[in-house]
């Protein structure tokens, strides 16, 4: 209850009747206060709720300090929520989103994106069918006078790796090394097409 005086943001509270506290965000009308509890939820509780806790008067929080421990409270969950996906302090919490460029086309060759049922083919089938079908799209590519190709192989033993760059000494004008490791890891092989 405050008996002394009405509370300001920044201010640190306790609950009257639940275990707890925060910090006071805002006054919402004459006789509510917006507060931010310990576990980082906003809410609006009666004035007659709330303990102010006794701190040294000059170490209070303004409103500005206040907004901007918020702003980076939000930044921080952004962040946690978006970590795998490269969001950072830097470019403001917020994931990376790749411009997709329509030169360059991704070959997956994970099976089990490109059967139903893989269970059925032995080893050799496995691979015969990966390495058709990274022909048949590599072939498209180059028809149409696609820059570059992204071939996803994994990493596995290496078999589908060697099988692929086998193949690509027999095309003219494609250039190949491994794709970027920060995008794909190192299960993949970037093809430059040369057109002349």
């Amino acid at each position: 209850m405050f008996s002394q005086r009405k509370p300001v943001p920044g201010d640190q509270v306790s609950f009257l009747n639940e275990v707890g506290g925060g910090t006071v965000l805002g006054l919402v009308g004459r006789d509510r206060a917006k507060v931010r509890t310990l576990d980082g939820f906003e809410l609006v509780y009666p004035l007659r709720e709330l303990v102010l806790n006794e701190v040294d008067p000059s170490r209070t929080v303004s409103d500005h300090h206040a907004q901007l421990r918020a702003s980076n409270d939000r930044l921080a969950e952004r962040i946690e929520r978006d970590k795998g996906r490269g969001a950072s302090v830097a470019n403001g919490g917020r994931a990376h989103v790749p411009v997709e460029d329509p030169s360059v086309v991704e070959v997956d060759l994970h099976l089990h994106k490109l059967v139903e049922d893989e269970s059925r083919l032995s080893d050799d089938e496995k691979l015969s069918f990966q390495l058709a079908f990274f022909e048949r799209r590599l072939n498209a590519a180059i028809r149409e006078r696609k820059r570059r190709v992204i071939v996803i192989h994994g990493v596995g033993e290496g078999v589908l790796r060697e099988e692929v760059r086998k193949a690509l000494q027999f095309y003219e004008g494609v250039r190949f090394d491994d794709a970027d490791p920060r995008r794909y890891g190192y299960g993949a092989t970037a093809i430059e097409i040369l057109h002349y």
